[in-house]
């Protein structure tokens, strides 16, 4: 693979630059501004979740078995937005917030931050405190019952860690894996210890399990694997944290019919456990005995796969937490009402699972169009695994990529990810940006779609560049051979400009 040209080395730098001068993390700014409006922190009962990869399909299973099984409000924040900042802010099992709450919290949080000696708090500060502050400003009885806070960067400095301890109903840790390195480091210690900073003193961490076992292959070896656990062992035993560890059954996933044309599903059986102790297990045993095992059906992407059992992980451990604090009415009804229910209780709140732009199946007149947000080399890998598994049937199928990337992304990874020769398999790629400037979000650049064509075709793969996603699209549905799959992928803006754009 050839060396990156040095247009792209300078964007990248610039982009590095744009990153350390907006993204400058830190609790000091965020902690002042929340003060200025209320502090709305402190009024709600919060699942705080950290990680690379699956933190959104956790939250979005969250809020599905809180809002549909349980019968709890939720809210939940998700960053990046998809097309405008009120999308980071989800209700009613993940509706956008209304336009009149989100502006009020808006025009406040602005006004506080200016007044008397202004705080210069950054675009994603701005953007938590809005979120929380509109929280509290919804009428009383439509105001959440739990929070559900996705991390920004990191975890430790993020403006989402701003919590009391005891509002904390669970500290929630996704897969780690490479992303953010400038700010985060390049060692996966570095990585899990800034995602660890989350955890409470004596408070609840649930880990999702950070393998794949035989479902997929994964650009985490054996040994920074175990670097990972151990760091999040000892972060949880120096916090004197109860720990339980998520333990996703990847060799016994059975595939199940479906009745869509695309798409693969799975049944799952999820063993549940209680959480232990840090200080009195180690991170490769098991908390005890499993206490329970959930039986659903659900689409075979490892997010998705991840996220319900995470989330169900999460939530039998909030239930059967040991903690006595003022949320012991919320254990009892997520107790009473998603576990001791009947079991098909569970399945039917998962199907109303809503995260959009993540393995999401949509249409190009009579193709299969399939949209994922996969920005960096474990998700792409992932996106990848997918289709593999929707096309096994399948002996011969061509997929029509349009792909955008961010600058400073590991570009080369993720093509060979994604584009890797299989049997039967024809590949063309259409190279475009996503449109700029990002709402919120100076510091994101778009790379030019021509520093990444040389990359593909070393790949033997046919590659063109477009102007805009409109443009590939058409391009996209002259294409007569079937079968035949377009994906969108590589960046979660390039799927903001197709809901922007096309989809509404």
């Amino acid at each position: 693979m050839e060396r990156a040209p040095a247009y792209c080395l300078r964007l990248s730098c610039f982009n590095v630059l744009w990153v350390l001068a907006t993204m400058d993390l830190g609790l000091g700014r965020v902690q002042a501004l929340l003060q200025r409006v209320g502090s709305p922190q402190f009024k709600f009962p919060v699942i705080h979740v950290s990680g690379t990869n699956g933190k959104g399909s956790t939250t979005a299973y969250l809020d599905a078995f809180l809002t549909h099984a349980v019968g709890l409000r939720s809210a939940r924040f998700n960053t990046p937005h998809l097309v405008t900042a009120r999308d980071s802010l989800r209700t009613n099992g993940g509706i956008p917030i209304d336009d009149k709450t989100w502006d009020i919290a808006v025009q406040k949080t602005r006004l506080a931050d200016a007044r008397d000696v202004p705080i210069g708090a950054t675009p994603f500060e701005l953007l938590t405190v809005q979120a929380l502050l509109a929280c509290t400003l919804l009428p009383t009885a439509s105001q959440p019952d739990v929070l559900l806070i996705e991390v920004g960067v990191g975890g430790r400095l993020d403006a989402t860690n701003v919590f009391p301890s005891e509002n904390v109903l669970a500290s929630v840790i996704c897969s780690i894996a490479r992303d953010h390195e400038v700010l985060l480091g390049n060692r996966l210690s570095n990585i899990a210890q800034e995602k660890a900073g989350i955890i409470k003193p004596q408070g609840l961490c649930i880990v999702s399990d950070q393998t794949t076992g035989s479902f997929g292959s994964s650009p985490t070896t054996s040994s920074e694997l175990l670097e990972i656990l151990e760091t999040l062992h000892s972060a949880c035993q120096a916090q004197h944290a109860r720990v339980v560890y998520t333990q996703v059954p990847w060799a016994s996933l059975k595939p199940c019919p479906r009745k869509e044309p695309f798409g693969a599903s799975v049944d799952l059986t999820l063993p549940l456990f209680n959480a232990c102790d840090a200080t009195k297990i180690t991170y490769n045993t098991s908390s005890n005995a499993s206490q329970r095992h959930i039986h659903f059906s659900l689409e075979a992407t490892l997010a998705r796969i991840s996220g319900a059992s995470t989330a169900l992980q999460t939530l039998w451990s909030i239930a059967h937490d040991i903690s006595s604090d003022q949320w012991i009415e919320i254990r009892k009804l997520i107790r009473k009402r998603l576990f001791q229910a009947e079991p098909s209780l569970i399945a039917q709140a998962a199907a109303q699972y809503r995260w959009e732009g993540r393995c999401e199946w949509m249409e190009l007149g009579a193709v299969p169009l399939l949209l994922d947000g996969a920005h960096n080399e474990a998700s792409a890998l992932a996106l990848r695994q997918y289709l593999d598994q929707c096309l096994a049937k399948t002996p011969s199928a061509d997929i029509t990529w349009i792909m955008g990337f961010s600058c400073g992304k590991e570009v080369h990874a993720m093509l060979q990810a994604l584009l890797c020769p299989r049997k039967g398999l024809y590949h063309r790629v259409s190279l475009v940006p996503f449109s700029m400037p990002v709402e919120g979000m100076p510091w994101v650049k778009a790379m030019l779609p021509e520093e990444c064509t040389s990359a593909v075709r070393s790949m033997n793969v046919e590659c063109v560049t477009h102007d805009s996603l409109r443009d590939a699209l058409t391009w996209a549905s002259l294409h007569d051979q079937r079968p035949h799959i377009v994906v969108i992928c590589g960046s979660l803006y390039l799927i903001g400009d197709y809901y922007r754009q096309l989809s509404f």
